[in-house]
């Protein structure tokens, strides 16, 4: 059974975290995104895991324990960081342990007082808990990134912490003040409104703080006096009076972790909450290593979980370009005008010109760049080809943007059900086919391979083939192609290598096929909004891969460069003359 949080047990949970790991430096901090579990190393050995899977929930301090798996460097973190506080808002299911970066330079390991410090946050509403690396307002790292309402929990946004401030988060109201609110409600919606409107209440709570008021109709002050205990217990201070504050709640077959006893009988002492959370996790047999209860760690749910990653951050940018493109407005008016400018003043303009300087339509004087080869009337012609593409872009642009916006929420929605329900066919066809074991290539929900490029034909009939990804690049270029064959890049700037077949040692390839190759190339990069894109070419033999680049990177040598303007009808019909076309 999973933990409930609620107000009061994540507000003294903070405390106790706070007493325990205040002054203590993180060398390591790992998000695994499959499992939901966070896991600090601290110096000496000692290790913090939390499990956020829907499933599980526990907090677990480990005394010089070790995850048993490989670790690489820091994790999220970018130096050691020593815990300065931990703390949860009033009535605030958020629990933020500060964090200021450690220079290990530095003898006494004392904060560097030049380094802003960091919040590693735990979001605990309902069951979709999150965690959250925050620097100076961003996030940096997050374990399941997604939109929370109008929340954009993605690195690189800026955070912004829940809000839902019940009544008397701040402070417990008065005698009087309670008499009249609790005359006001009705005795059979009292529950319901409690729970909707009353700060640290919860459905772990409300039968102990009505007491036999659900049966007797007992007075507002022994009410009040409970809601006051629950105020007192969610507070997270150190308490010196001897009492014990830790329980395990006896819920079924499994224990609850709570800071206070409720007056059930079967409640079990504790030394801590943390011993609470440790007799929970036993008792459910789960924990760092026992991966039970959350899916399989094998190699098909990792392949799936990191193409569904890749799909929605491709997705993402799209969707992010396209709202770009909107918020840039009727730019197609903008490339009519120049052109119209120029044909204007056609007399004034010379051939090698780099710019022209006219007069606007509204008197302003305004500069057009212009191609020094071409003369005014070549320049307004190309104005006025380039505003015609916008126009055709524009119509279409608002379908575009919800078909991405679809396309992003069906995959943060997989992501979630990846990390609930394990691998499914249908996650798979959305991420686009079953990846083939011991191979880079995917399968649309069968054995066969499917290869890891598109692929297209030129009006000249020549096969045009385009990488699918960073790695699927460096299968298209070092195993999927020949030496001779041309290898295409847009320049400085992200993309897709293009392999032209060509094979011929002798001779290049005609320059409209190459032009057509690298249209491909400028299409499928970054720089595909541009109104002119400079592609690399060359042959595939000189483009080698450097020791230990990323996925993607190569360098390339006797490169030459193509200038062409992106055209997505001309490439969308290369796409349909393909054998890849649907």
């Amino acid at each position: 059974m999973p933990i409930h949080y609620d107000s009061v047990l994540v507000g003294a949970l903070a405390g106790e975290l706070a007493r325990t790991l205040g002054g203590k430096s993180i060398e390591e901090l790992h998000f695994e995104a499959v499992t939901r579990q966070v896991s600090a190393v601290f110096t000496g050995g000692m290790r913090l895991v939390w499990m956020l899977h829907p499933a599980a929930g526990q907090v677990l301090l480990r005394a010089g324990e070790h995850s048993g798996k490989t670790r690489r460097g820091r994790g999220v973190l970018r130096r050691a960081a020593q815990i300065t506080n931990v703390t949860a808002e009033p009535d605030e299911r958020r629990i933020a342990i500060h964090l200021s970066t450690v220079d290990t330079t530095l003898t006494d390991r004392s904060p560097a007082e030049d380094v802003e410090p960091d919040f590693l946050v735990f979001e605990l509403h309902t069951n979709q808990w999150n965690a959250l690396l925050v620097s100076e307002g961003v996030i940096r790292a997050v374990i399941w990134p997604r939109r929370a309402g109008d929340r954009q929990l993605y690195p690189g946004s800026e955070y912004r912490s829940p809000e839902g401030r019940r009544l008397w988060h701040a402070s417990q109201p008065d005698t009087e003040e309670w008499e009249r609110w609790w005359t006001a409600q009705e005795g059979g919606e009292r529950t319901r409104v409690l729970l909707h409107d009353a700060a640290w209440v919860s459905r772990l709570n409300v039968e102990y703080l009505l007491g036999s008021e659900l049966a007797t109709g007992q007075d507002a002050q022994s009410v009040l006096a409970r809601l006051g205990s629950l105020r007192i217990a969610g507070s997270g201070g150190p308490r010196v009076d001897g009492e014990v504050h830790a329980w395990t709640l006896v819920r079924g077959d499994a224990l609850q972790p709570y800071p206070l006893s409720l007056n059930e009988a079967d409640a079990i002492s504790r030394e801590s909450l943390l011993e609470a959370m440790t007799a929970a996790a036993e008792k459910d047999g789960v924990g760092p290593s026992c991966r039970s209860s959350g899916p399989s760690q094998g190699e098909e749910v990792e392949h799936l979980e990191a193409a569904l990653r890749q799909r929605g951050s491709r997705a993402r940018k799209r969707f992010h370009a396209l709202e770009r493109q909107l918020d840039q407005g009727n730019e197609s008016a903008a490339l009519r005008s120049a052109g119209q400018l120029l044909l204007m003043n056609k007399d004034r303009i010379r051939r090698g010109d780099p710019e022209a300087v006219v007069e606007d339509f509204d008197g302003a004087e305004r500069r057009i760049p212009l191609d020094p080869a071409g003369n005014a009337v070549a320049n307004a012609e190309d104005y006025f080809r380039r505003a015609r593409r916008r126009e055709r872009a524009e119509r279409d642009l608002p379908a575009r943007i919800a078909a991405a916006r679809s396309r992003l929420s069906a995959l943060e929605e997989a992501l979630s059900e990846l990390a609930e329900s394990g691998p499914t066919e249908e996650l798979w066809v959305l991420a686009g086919g079953r990846r083939a074991a011991g191979s880079s290539t995917r399968v649309p929900g069968g054995p066969e391979s499917l290869l890891p490029y598109r692929r297209l034909v030129s009006s000249g009939g020549l096969e045009i083939r385009v990488g699918r990804s960073a790695r699927a690049n460096d299968d298209l270029t070092f195993r999927n192609s020949a030496p001779d064959d041309i290898w295409l890049h847009a320049r400085q700037a992200a993309g897709a290598h293009v392999i032209l077949r060509w094979g011929n040692r002798e001779q290049n390839p005609p320059e409209a096929e190459l032009r057509e190759a690298a249209i491909v190339a400028a299409e499928y990069s970054e720089a595909r909004s541009s109104g002119i894109v400079a592609v690399d070419w060359t042959r595939r033999k000189y483009v080698r891969k450097p020791r230990k680049s990323a996925p993607g990177a190569v360098t390339p040598d006797r490169v030459k460069t193509v200038f062409v303007e992106p055209d997505p009808d001309r490439v969308r019909r290369m796409q349909e003359a393909g054998p890849d076309a649907p």
